[in-house]
Order: C-alpha cells, then structure tokens, then sequence
C-alpha cells in the first residue's frame, strides 16, 4: 500500500505555485558541479528548471518532487545551492537536501534535493563501498521517500547512482559491481517495494553485464519503462533517448562535448511500479528533457526544433523553448531524465447514520458512498479505487464498485429490515483491491429503533374508531347541548416505550355549520399511553332535526414508515319551539313558569300581555288569576314535582312531594305573589267590546282600589 501525495502546482511562464495537486514528478539530473570552486547552478539553470515544472509530455504538468543530482560536490555546497533555486524557481515550495554524503574517489557524488511539502525523506544509506576489491569510484545512495502525511505502506526508494564510465571491459565489470551491490541491497527490501534506480548508469548498451545484472530475475529487478534497449551509442534508432551530450562547444571547465550519442542517463523501475496500479509509471512521461528527436545526431540539442519543444511545453512560446535549448547546451553535459508516477488510490467510505427511530413496515436505506479522494488534479494522476462491500445484520447486501480520481464517488443504498419491533443494528465494511490503496479498509455501523404505529381511539380500554353524541332535544333560544370527548393514543402490543407517537392532522365535517361544533384542532406527538380531551357542542338557535360527522384524520408521527388512520365521530340532535307558556325553555310549562311570569312583573309595565307571554285568562293582565287558569288547565307537566320557589330562587329548598292538589298550588302561587309584592288588579273590558273579545290593551295600570 503506497500513500498519496498532495502538493499544487499552478502553471505559469516565469514559475510555479507549489499549491496544486497531480502525480508525483521525479528528476534525475547529472549536473556536472563537482568542482569545489563550482559546485552550485549555473546560468542558464533556472530556464531548465521552469521548463521542466511546465512540461507536460506525460500529459499535464507539475513541479518537481525529487530531484536526483550526479556529480555534486556535497549536500552542504550543491546541495543547499539547489534547494535555494528550486524554491526561487517554484514559489511556495520548501525544498530542502539530502544530509548524507557517499564516499567518492573523483567526480562528485549523488545527492536528492526534495519539496519538503510534498515528500518526507525517511531515510539514507550509502550502497557499496570505494576501497576493497568490489570497490566502486562513487557510493549509491538509497533514498527511502514518504508522501507527507501517510505511513510507511506509502515508502518509495530511489536508488542515485553515478557508475564507473567509459568504455572496455574493465569499467563494465566495475559497473556490473555497483549493479550487483544494488541488487542484493534492493532484493533485501522484499518483494513488492516500489523502487526506482535513477542516476548517471554510463551503459552503452542493454547486453552489458551491469545492465543484465539489474533487470534479472528476483525482488529488486529492473524494467526499462519504455522499452526501449538495445545498443544506444550512436544510434540513430535511439536517438530520443539519447542524454550525452547537449553540446558541441565547452562553455565551462571540464564540459564533455561531442553532441547527443549515449543513452547514459535512467530512471529503471521495478515491477511494482509498472504494473498499471498503486504507484505507478504514468506512460509517455518518460523524457530525456529537452529532446524532441529532431536534431541531428551527434550534434547539440539546440539544433532540434524549439517549436516541437514548445508544444510539450504549455503557454510557452518558440522563444522561450529554444531559450531552454540553448541553456542546456550551457549548464550540464547531460539532460535531465524526467518520468511522472501516478499515486495511489485513496479510498474515502462514509456511511449515512439513518434516523434514530423508525415505524415497523417502512422502507429505510442506509447509505454507502465510496470514492477515490486521491488528492489530483487529472484523474491520470491517482490509480482507480476498486473495492468490494458488504453488509450484514439487519441489512444484508454485498457489491463491488470502482472510482477514478476525481470521480463522482458512488453511493450504494442498502435497504434495513423493519419487519419486526425492537432495535435493529447492522454492519457495514468495505475493503480497497486496488494495489498500495491508502485507507484501504472502512467498517461502519447502523442502527434504528423500529416502532409499531400508533393507535387512535376514543377509549383507553379497547380500540374505538368510532363515537356518537346525541344532543337530544334543545328548545330554541334555550341553553346550547355541550358533551365532553377524549382522543386516546392506545399502546401497541410491543408496549407504551415502543408505539409511534400519533398525530392529529386534520378535521373535516359534513355537520351542518351554526349548528354543531368541536374544539378539534391538528394536534403532533401525542405520547403513546396519553390523551387529549376535546368538548362538542350543539347551538340553540334554529329548530330542526339535525346531524352529521366530524372525520379526525390521523397518523403515525413523522417518520419513515408512518401511515394513516381515521376516526370518525357523530353528532346529532333536535330543536323544537318552545311550547305555549314555557317561559325557561326547558320542555315542561310547570309552576316555575308561573313564577318566571310573576317575576317579571309584566303587570307594571303598561304592555299588554299576550296568552303565550303568561296572559293564560286572556285578559290582558298578568296576575294570579292567570296562575289560577294555567293550574286549572293543568297545563304543566304532570311528571314535575320542581316546587314553585325552587324556580324562583326566593325561598329555601323544598323537598319533593307527590303530585299537588290545585288547592296547593294556589296557595304556593299567592305565597309567591305576597313575596313579589303583587297588587290585585282589575279585569278591564275595552270600551265597546264584549267580555268575549279580548279585552283591549290598556294604556296605562291603575292600582287597585
């Protein structure tokens, strides 16, 4: 498993911001300083280094990562020179140097210059020794690489090397001794390492034993990443891979010239790193920078076309190459050998918690989203992301999925049972198959409580959808009927902790308007075991018979699964006039409307009295003679035994008697009559009618003689 390296670049003529993010860039760079008195960057160099940060052959650009020198004097001359350019070069960025210096009998030695921001440099080791029969004129140096952040699943190494030169078999066995001191230090590592050998190798061609000693059989072997071996020197077959020597004419002390012949300069990788997944070779990046294969062998770089140069180079103009050109024939004998590498894939998983509480029945998903959060800027610079996932417990799901960097990430919905009451927990895990996969693996659980719906009723006792209240009979203008209800949420059978809440929603009524009402109102989250009361009521107002019903529309509380129930209450009843002398309204002409009629004293008003207003004797006077008429008549109801004085409210209580004699009731009446003050009047005839005619309504009540 690799890590994942985050670092951005951002594209501009004159340099680069280290704030973007694509795949890793690494250099291999024999820059000739290995003289004392000129260890550091010549002039010219920074045009080298801009137009390697924005070259883009491997199809889009980045700045460097890991630069590789040969023939350096030391990390603390050229290498704290280097470091300090390439942080002018590239803005934003923290390059720092290696701290080792391998042994060396002439010519400098390797060193690695890296963007601190980027990768952390683990550790050093020399590989080899300079004295001894296996002697070797420079040291190796295994660099160990970290991407910032990760961990050591993420570890690259980078092997720097400068192999003994020239030609004839005793400088090839002297390189086939570095080869071999290589190899058992890489084969040591174990397989499956992501190791890259880079440097100066000074092979002339691939049937050398050094070269065959690199790329035979075992843990730590080497491939060509572009297959591309065979005899370099001189061939124009090879010509594009060619790296010595970018000129023709010395500018400085100790220059090789002699124009671009020899594939001496490599970056070889093991197998891991070339086998399309994890950390891996990013095809067509590999460049022996600057050469386009249009110049003429043998001849500088700078004949080659600055406009083909261009072209891999983005918003550079044909000036701009061909100053890159030139420069390289000025600063090094050798170009620089550029190759990008894609990252690992970085898997993110999250799992959506579902609501806490649900209702038996109702359909609820749990939600899996997996991506590839590599940290790119092109989804070329991260491997895809295959996983695989499944699910058990009370959701039961597998699958698998795959990602590119910068894809939309997938979400894969897996569905909870909710058959059953009670709590429910899954499990959830997902496993990266993607080789060197950072965070490969995710485990998550889910959990819900499911409830059984709510019950609405009228009774607490059993499950009532249904209610009638009958008002009965009311006399118009009399008091309104009322009556008292209750909405239960009944428990379910799991018990009172695991019932849905019920909500009241809505109330529609056929009951005729002004008539009937209700103080039903919408009503949310009544507790299981709980109640609400509610009062009906019928109005007096309009004489009729009258009916109808309230439907309560009611449901589960807001959650998943909630459904919907009914109840339906009816009301109905009756309201007639009052009868002749009912002066209370209250169905029955008794003595109490007798003594409502005497109480209101309508005698004294000067108003003529009607029989319906208590002129029973039609003589347009109230008086006791009208009492007298109305007992006579028998006109109250013969079941009330209301005593006169309870209707009046003047006297205490009385008990109930039997049915009373008239004789009685008389004297209740005059009893009444003394205690309001009553006055004997005067059957007035009108002048000019009979005494069987109603007598007229007289003006104005004389008091008695």
């Amino acid at each position: 498993m690799r890590c994942i390296l985050v670092v951005v670049v951002v594209l501009a003529s004159l340099g680069w911001s280290a704030s973007a993010t694509a795949q890793l860039r690494i250099v291999s760079y024999n820059v000739n300083n290995s003289d004392p008195a000129a260890f550091g960057p010549r002039t010219g160099m920074d045009a080298v280094f801009r137009g390697m940060n924005a070259s883009a052959k491997g199809g889009f650009a980045r700045a460097i990562d890991v630069l590789i020198l040969e023939e350096a004097e030391s990390v603390a001359t050229t290498g704290t020179a280097y470091a300090a350019l390439l942080n002018t070069v590239t803005a934003g960025t923290s390059y720092q140097r290696s701290t080792v210096d391998a042994g060396s009998t002439g010519s400098g030695r390797p060193i690695a210059i890296y963007n601190s921001s980027s990768v952390s440099l683990i550790a050093e080791k020399k590989i080899g020794s300079t004295s001894g029969a296996a002697s070797q004129p420079r040291q190796t140096m295994r660099y160990q690489f970290r991407p910032v952040g990760y961990g050591t699943t993420a570890d690259f190494y980078v092997y720097a090397s400068h192999y003994k030169a020239s030609t004839g078999g005793a400088n090839e066995a002297e390189r086939n001794v570095e080869a071999r001191a290589i190899r058992a230090d890489a084969d040591a590592i174990g397989q499956g390492a992501s190791i890259i050998y880079a440097g100066d190798l000074n092979f002339y061609t691939s049937s050398e034993s050094g070269f065959q000693t690199l790329t035979g059989t075992g843990n730590g072997q080497a491939f060509d990443p572009i297959s591309r071996v065979g005899s370099w020197s001189g061939s124009t077959t090879y010509k594009d891979v060619h790296t010595q020597s970018p000129a023709t004419t010395g500018v400085f002390n100790g220059q090789v010239t002699g124009g671009m012949d020899d594939r001496f300069d490599f970056q070889l990788i093991t197998d891991e790193v070339r086998d399309g997944g994890g950390f891996d070779y990013i095809a067509g990046s590999y460049w022996a920078f600057g050469n386009t294969a249009t110049h003429a062998i043998n001849q500088a770089i700078s004949t080659g076309s600055a406009a083909t140069l261009a072209a891999r180079i983005p918003g550079y103009t044909t000036t701009q190459a061909q100053t890159v050109l030139t420069s390289l024939t000025q600063v090094t004998d050798h170009l620089p050998v550029l190759a990008d590498y894609q990252l690992p894939a970085k898997m993110t998983a999250t799992l959506a918690a579902l609501p806490a509480r649900v209702i038996r029945g109702g359909t609820v998903s749990a939600t899996l989203t997996v991506a590839n959060s590599a940290p790119v800027a092109v989804a070329a610079g991260a491997d895809q992301l295959d996983y695989a996932y499944t699910a058990a417990g009370a959701v039961a799901a597998s699958g698998t999925g795959s990602d590119a960097a910068l894809g939309a990430s997938n979400t894969h919905v897996l569905n909870l049972t909710t058959a059953s009451v009670g709590l429910r927990s899954g499990t959830v895990g997902v496993i990266a198959s993607s080789p060197q996969a950072m965070s490969p693996t995710f485990s998550g659980t889910i959990s819900t409580s499911v409830l059984d719906h709510a019950i609405g009723s009228f009774a607490s006792a059993a499950t009532t959808t249904s209610l009638t209240i009958d008002f009965g009979t009311l006399i118009r203008g009399g008091a309104p009927g009322s009556s008292s209800f209750t909405l239960f949420n009944r428990p379910a059978a799991s018990g009172t902790a695991w019932t849905a809440k019920l909500d009241l929603d809505g109330v529609s009524s056929t009951a005729p308007a002004g008539v009937f009402s209700t103080t039903l109102a919408p009503l949310a989250n009544l507790a299981s075991g709980s109640s609400r009361g509610y009062a009906a009521s019928m109005g007096s107002g309009t004489a009729g018979t009258f009916s109808g019903t309230y439907t309560l529309a009611l449901s589960d509380e807001d959650l998943p699964g909630a459904v919907f129930q009914q109840l339906s209450l009816a009301v109905l009843g009756s309201v007639i006039p009052p009868a002749t002398g009912d002066t209370n309204f209250d169905a029955f002409v008794d003595l109490i409307d007798a003594g409502n009629v005497l109480a209101a004293r309508r005698y004294d008003t000067g108003e003529l009295a009607t029989w319906s207003e208590g002129d029973f004797n039609a003589d347009q006077v109230v008086d006791i003679l009208d009492i007298s008429d109305l007992l006579g008549a028998d006109l109250y109801d013969q079941g009330d035994y209301r005593p006169l004085v309870a209707g009046l409210g003047h006297l205490g209580a009385v008990a109930a008697v039997p049915e009373p004699s008239t004789s009685v009731l008389v004297s209740a009446a005059l009893a009444v009559v003394a205690v309001l003050g009553s006055r004997r009047v005067s059957r007035r005839i009108r002048p000019g009618a009979d005494a069987s005619s109603p007598p007229a309504r007289p003006t104005g009540r004389t008091a008695p003689a």
